[in-house]
């Protein structure tokens, strides 16, 4: 039994892997093309729209597909009834979000730096996102990885293109392509899911389901929002302080640094309830075990994303974005590090400490706001870089003290964050030096690293662990 578990672990992994690397892939193909047809102040103003709806659908959603991810891992019991609390008390909500607009359109849209005009269709792409994600969420609580990858491939792709053909075929304002590429895809979507969470829900039997969802989502808002704009916030900086040019070569180029995500995401989704039943069990070895052997693999992959990052954007970007070269190691490194902020905050969750992991990510951006602030004005879009570097490190130290001292459950060291920091540190040294070598001893060298490092992992089966 506990063999079928593992392997339900690494099939699950695997699922998401390769379903976040197709939808990547697509995104990469799209990059370089959208460079070729967005100027960088459109692409700019693109990146904003996509910032407003990140930031919105936090309270449009009110978190709520955390809660339902939360609930089913602890206990699928009456879930059905408690996914219907949830849809009948949003349908209303979100009525008067879209009824009391107009009241809060100038002040809220000049806050995001999008168009007044724009926010109705921003918040209702916020709205249809919510059904979505809240079945997605279901998907993946229930180990539904096969069809949670197919929806998800099948959204993603399908707006990426679409992004891509009303780009190509608009002769101004490109950057609405998000606006109408993903507010049709999202209709489509909605359309498809919509029998299938009609199956999966009942009525409410009272106000204990959605009383205990709020309980658990509304404090995360602030998380989940914080944690967002650990993200964002430095593109609304780089916006107001720089323009919107330098704010789309930043976005740009953080794109192509959040190919590491992929691995750090595909993963936490397939460990996240594993880990809670090992929890159950008390079962410390085996947890120590795989987050050890998965930090190394997320370790190696982030050296050799690092290491290559110059080739990435010559080949991807179109000449007006290669100033972009040096912040995108930077940014993979910053990205890097939220595998290890999962593996702290992960132990909190567990407890269903919705404050104190608010708390620990608040802080965070508070840093990330400050130092951003203090670097921008000085060193431009890599002072941005950096600020993300440092901030997601202390994102990983507060959430690590959270759950070590105050719900005691963290068995992980704090060794692993300063090995993983130092190491990457090392590797982006390393990088810059290399690549200031000729073109021919560059690829050599690099190309040598990465198959001393393939050849390492290969030997000691690290891989063959991680269930």
């Amino acid at each position: 039994m506990e063999n079928k578990k593992e392997n339900k672990t690494i099939k699950d992994f695997l699922n998401y892997a390769v379903g976040d690397l197709f939808v990547k892939g697509f995104l990469f193909i799209s990059l370089p093309l959208l460079s070729r047809i967005l100027d960088p102040v459109q692409y700019g103003k693109l990146s904003l729209i996509n910032t407003a709806i990140m930031i919105l659908y936090v309270f449009v959603s009110l978190n709520m597909q955390n809660a339902v991810m939360n609930r089913y891992m602890k206990s699928n019991e009456n879930f059905n009834n408690y996914l219907g609390s949830i849809i009948v008390f949003l349908i209303p909500f979100q009525i008067l979000i879209l009824i009391f607009e107009p009241l809060y359109r100038d002040p809220l849209s000049k806050l995001l730096g999008i168009d007044g005009k724009d926010l109705i269709w921003v918040i209702t792409i916020c709205i249809l996102l919510s059904y979505i994600y809240i079945y997605s969420s279901y998907l993946q609580a229930s180990k539904q990885s096969l069809k949670y990858v197919r929806l998800n491939v099948a959204s993603k792709v399908t707006e990426v293109i679409s992004i891509f053909i009303f780009a190509y075929f608009m002769s101004s304002q490109q950057y609405l392509s998000k606006v109408y590429s993903q507010l049709i895809i999202s209709l489509l979507i909605l359309f498809y899911i919509f029998p299938r969470i009609k199956k999966i829900i009942k009525f409410p039997r009272g106000s204990a389901d959605i009383k205990d969802a709020l309980l658990f989502s509304v404090p995360l808002i602030v998380h989940v929002l914080s944690n967002s704009l650990l993200s964002q916030a430095d593109r609304l900086m780089i916006a107001d302080m720089l323009g919107v040019y330098d704010a789309g070569i930043y976005s740009f180029s953080y794109n192509l640094g959040m190919c590491i995500i992929v691995v750090v995401m595909a993963w936490n989704a397939s460990w996240q309830p594993r880990l809670y039943k090992l929890l159950d069990n008390k079962n410390d070895n085996k947890i120590k075990e795989t987050i050890l052997n998965s930090t190394i693999i997320i370790f190696s992959i982030s050296a050799l994303a690092i290491l290559f990052s110059n080739e990435m954007i010559m080949i991807l970007a179109d000449k007006s974005y290669y100033q972009g070269a040096e912040i995108v190691p930077v940014i993979i490194f910053g990205n890097s590090l939220i595998h290890l902020y999962m593996c702290f905050a992960n132990f909190v969750f567990y407890h269903k400490k919705s404050v104190l992991i608010s708390i620990a990510t608040l802080l965070a951006l508070v840093v990330n706001v400050v130092v951003n602030y203090y670097l921008i004005p000085r060193y431009g879009i890599i002072g941005a870089a950096w600020a993300t570097v440092f901030s997601y490190f202390m994102l990983c130290l507060f959430h690590y003290t959270v759950a070590t001292f105050y719900t005691k459950n963290n068995i992980i060291p704090i060794s692993y964050l300063f090995f993983f920091s130092i190491g990457l540190t090392l590797v982006l040294l390393a990088t810059y030096f290399i690549n200031n070598l000729n073109i021919l001893p560059s690829i050599t060298i690099k190309v040598l690293i990465t198959l001393v490092v393939l050849l390492t992992v290969y030997k000691s089966k690290i891989y063959t662990k991680l269930s």
